[in-house]
């Protein structure tokens, strides 16, 4: 365990919580995938889709949370920004495809 002394904020706690966040949503696919082969019937191929469809999104995150970073240092004075709004209009973007899916896995809860 940490010192907190020693703990820097910041960009430091924001990388750290990507890193943990992607490790945590690959076991936590792992596992959801073992389930979903188990699972009976027609809700199997259902709950694969959604699966592929969370991998996908993760992926697409990456790719945010890269840029997210790049903000990071430009405030940090490390890198000079230009456009932060484009930034602005993905996370909106985002919150629609999380609120999808979110909807999505409720449909499929209860299905089984």
């Amino acid at each position: 365990m940490a010192d907190n002394d020693n703990i820097a904020g910041g960009p430091h706690s924001f990388f750290a919580a990507w890193l943990l966040l992607h490790e945590k949503a690959d076991e936590w696919l792992k596992d959801a995938v073992r389930r979903a082969n188990e699972t009976p019937g027609e809700a199997r191929k259902e709950y694969q889709n959604f699966l592929l469809s969370v991998d996908r999104e993760k992926e697409y995150l990456k790719g945010i949370f890269s840029e997210a970073l790049v903000c990071e240092f430009r405030h940090l004075g490390f890198l000079h920004g230009d456009d932060l709004s484009a930034q602005g209009e993905e996370l909106r973007q985002v919150k629609e495809r999380l609120r999808a899916l979110e909807d999505q896995l409720s449909r499929l809860k209860e299905k089984i």
